[in-house]
């Protein structure tokens, strides 16, 4: 992860010393040689995904790239709000540190995720109101897949229902806990307690967030928004829709991987969409623009 701009961009080597110290982490370490597990703990992959995409932000941003609008998916709204210049980057990188912690010390055992194919929202959220509690929608990541959290045992009940009602497949997420559910309330509480410690400014972009699909940009709401988002569902679906009804007809994807690019192409065909993930992806976007 990162490699190539640690290797070819002396300024993100810089910010990674700087990342480094703040968070006391070996992200160096953990991004060019793992292992692997230990990169993927929550309150470790957090920090790396983060950095590799703030690292991409900064760069643009240098060369006079920013955005119109901004919306980031879960921990992504960090790197929205530093696009938005409402956060500092290192700030932002402490934020999903203690985040990521937070997350995975209060993540129940016997919980978890799972992505549902095929069904429609609205019959995945009937299957999960059936469960009284126990499951509830996580993520509207695109028209037909839908994410499910909650315990073990209401995953297990509210499978067959799902299956039942048409749903091509239902795949097990690779993570330690249910999180965007009621579960996850403990870690929403330990988080607040260091996210009002961070300095955070108006939003100087306007920046859809996943709670409402709404823009906010008063950093009050912003706050409690953030903190929310621990335990509320990530509404990415509506908040791309809401872009398009703002005017957006360019859609960029900036860090690892090219997740958001097939969702957003998913939620608007035939819409305009970039994935910045690297040196070479970001300099030929930014060669197309200004040509």
């Amino acid at each position: 992860m990162a490699r190539d701009l640690l290797e070819g961009d002396p300024g993100s080597r810089d910010f990674l010393r700087e990342a480094e110290d703040r968070l006391d982490l070996p992200l160096r370490r953990l991004m060019l040689n793992g292992p692997e597990a230990e990169l993927q703990a929550t309150e470790n992959a957090q920090a790396a995904i983060l950095f590799h995409s703030v690292a991409l932000l900064r760069l643009m941003s240098a060369r006079e790239f920013r955005p119109a609008m901004v919306a980031g998916h879960s921990m992504g709204e960090f790197a929205g709000l530093v696009a938005a210049d409402a956060l500092d980057p290192l700030d932002a990188l402490a934020a999903v540190r203690a985040r990521g912690a937070a997350m995975s010390a209060a993540a129940p055992m016997a919980s978890g995720m799972i992505a549902v194919l095929g069904l429609p929202d609205d019959a995945v959220e009937r299957a999960c109101e059936a469960s009284e509690g126990e499951v509830v929608v996580a993520n509207y990541n695109a028209p037909g897949q839908v994410v499910i959290s909650g315990s073990e045992a209401g995953l297990t009940a509210v499978s067959p229902r799902l299956a039942a009602a048409g749903a091509k497949r239902l795949v097990r997420l690779p993570v330690s806990g249910a999180f965007h559910s009621p579960l996850m309330a403990r870690a929403a509480r330990v988080f607040a307690t260091a996210w009002e410690k961070l300095p955070l400014g108006v939003l100087r972009r306007p920046q859809v967030f996943n709670a409402d699909a709404r823009v906010h940009q008063d950093p009050l709401e912003v706050r409690r928004l953030m903190v929310g988002q621990l335990t509320g569902p990530v509404r990415w679906t509506q908040s791309i829709q809401r872009l398009q009804q703002l005017g957006a007809d360019t859609y960029i994807e900036v860090g690892p991987r090219r997740t958001l690019t097939g969702l957003v192409k998913k939620i608007l065909p035939g819409a305009v969409v970039h994935n910045v993930e690297d040196l070479t992806s970001m300099n030929t976007l930014l060669e197309t623009n200004h040509a």
